[in-house]
């Protein structure tokens, strides 16, 4: 099994990598700045401390007498003792030493090499070299009589106390650093739990994982899903939505309204409320989408929609309920037929042949009637077959349902347009058999009339029901709005009025309390 390291292990042991090296730079430069600021120093003070020195009387009065040596000696000691230098050494022009720490090497030459340039050309300056006492800096100064020079001053520091000294200064700054590793790593781990926690605990190969499945499940899907940011920005697109959208160039990352001119998601981002089976047109196509806000801690970060062809939905809500439509047609055609035989039964019983037959006449007219009118002028069948079936529910409830002799649908309709109109018609007269069956009314009609002029097509659907109070004549075609009970209300107008606009159609309500409603929808032919 391949040992993986945690992203917590991993960013724990970068960040200290990091700390570390930028914690080495800092002291490399700081140890190179303050050595080379105490060598300056040091050299500073020598080259002082030695003019001092060389401008001295008795130094230069006494220098090449064979006593000279007694009295140059306690003087320039004396000196070495209150100060920092580590030697002073007074120098005649041969190179004799008069002064010197170590006493036994007073009257022997000095030592080093470097003193030639004081001696021979009078220059002051600072080198490095190695004497009887060790590596030292020294500065170098000529002493002069009466404008001659006579001999040098050669003052000496020790290279070793230097680097003491400096190593004291840089005690401090060690803990310090010292310090900074240490909370670089406790930041590090804090940061490292930070980052393990934001990402729910998970590691990238997780991550990448979960992103590849999601990526596989969206794209699997038969429903276009696409998704912005909050600020308009396509996040996520799968392979249906960009099959619907017929989009050429690369889409992630570019704003919604290039690619859907009339979206709705950026409203979403403002509002904050889902949108569920709302129909729009995409690239000539109806399509019903479902829009729903991405909200992190309260806060809309994104809006995600779903959406699938009208009329793909349609037909797989038509395969799974036609069956179920079935079962009731025939149920409520077997109701009414059977109370009719129970009649026609009693007739039979009571030797009323007249009235019996008369009944059954009567009964096969009504229904040869009706079918033989809508056979003949209706000549769409999904709205014949509607037609028909609003007929024999209408019936069974006992509502006298009426169609305009001069209604006719005869023309060649596409299959969207199709589509919308059983949404109209039926949901129309869904709700005038419904404002008719709850109330206690004498006389319940439902007139229905679908008119073709010359370029619009008139659906008149009235009913003799409750009416409708003008206070709520806007309100009834909101969705989720009802004046009835339940959690399934207020869907039936919504769903009229959005197929309506969809036909780019137009419908007009005329209602009055206690004497009924009239909906009078048209639409042009072509859309």
């Amino acid at each position: 099994m391949k040992f993986r390291l945690s992203v917590n292990f991993k960013i724990i042991i970068l960040v200290i990598a990091i700390v570390n090296s930028v914690l080495i730079l800092v002291i490399v430069m700081i140890v190179n700045q303050i050595y080379q600021l105490e060598i300056n120093r040091t050299e500073e003070s020598a080259m002082d401390l030695a003019q001092s020195i060389a401008r001295i009387p008795a130094i230069s009065e006494n220098i090449e007498k064979e006593d000279g040596i007694n009295v140059i000696q306690p003087l320039v000691e004396g000196i070495r003792k209150n100060t920092q230098a580590d030697f002073i050494v007074i120098l005649d022009m041969e190179g004799i030493r008069y002064s010197h720490p170590v006493e036994d090497r007073l009257g022997q030459y000095f030592v080093g090499g470097d003193e030639k340039r004081v001696l021979v050309s009078g220059e002051s300056y600072v080198s490095e070299a190695v004497g009887t006492l060790g590596e030292s800096k020294r500065a170098f100064v000529p002493i002069y009589k009466e404008n001659k020079q006579v001999g040098a001053v050669a003052l000496g520091i020790l290279v070793k106390g230097i680097k003491e000294r400096i190593d004291s200064i840089l005690s401090s700054t060690y803990i310090v650093l010292l310090w900074g590793n240490l909370l670089g790593i406790v930041g590090s781990v804090l940061l490292g739990n930070n980052v393990k926690k934001s990402i729910f605990g998970l590691e990238p190969r997780e991550i990448a994982m979960i992103l590849e499945e999601k990526n596989a499940i969206i794209d699997s899907l038969k429903e276009g899903v696409i998704a912005i940011d909050k600020d308009r920005k396509i996040t996520l697109i799968n392979r249906e939505a960009k099959k619907l959208l017929n989009y050429g160039e690369e889409i992630m990352g570019m704003d919604i309204n290039q690619i859907i001119k009339n979206t709705r998601l950026p409203i979403l981002l403002q509002t904050g409320e889902a949108e569920y089976s709302r129909e729009q047109i995409i690239n000539d196509t109806v399509v019903l989408v479902n829009r729903i806000p991405i909200k992190v801690e309260d806060e809309v970060v994104g809006v995600v929609a779903s959406f699938n062809k009208k009329n793909e939905v349609q037909r797989l809500a038509e395969e799974l309920t036609g069956v179920k439509k079935f079962v009731e047609a025939l149920r409520s055609q077997n109701h009414e037929f059977m109370n009719r035989l129970h009649t026609i039964s009693g007739l039979i019983q009571l030797k009323e042949y007249d009235k019996a037959m008369s009944l059954i006449s009567k009964v096969s007219s009504e229904k040869q009637e009706i079918t033989s009118f809508i056979i003949d002028r209706i000549k769409v069948n999904e709205i014949a077959g509607l037609i028909i079936g609003k007929f024999d529910r209408a019936n069974e409830l006992k509502i006298d349902f009426k169609i305009d002799s001069n209604s006719s649908l005869c023309r060649s309709y596409s299959l969207e347009f199709k589509n919308s109109l059983v949404t109209i018609i039926g949901n129309l007269i869904d709700n005038a058999i419904e404002s008719l069956n709850d109330v206690n009314i004498k006389e319940k009609k439902i007139y229905i009339g679908l008119f073709e002029e010359e370029n619009d097509l008139k659906i008149v659907v009235k009913d003799t029901g409750v009416g409708i109070p003008d206070s709520l004549k806007t309100k009834i075609f909101e969705r989720g709005f009802s004046t009835k009970v339940g959690n399934s209300r207020g869907i039936g107008l919504d769903l009229i009025k959005s197929n309506i606009n969809l036909l780019e159609g137009n419908i007009e309500l005329k209602s009055k309390v206690n004497q009924g409603a009239e909906f009078i929808v048209t639409t042009p032919y072509q859309n």
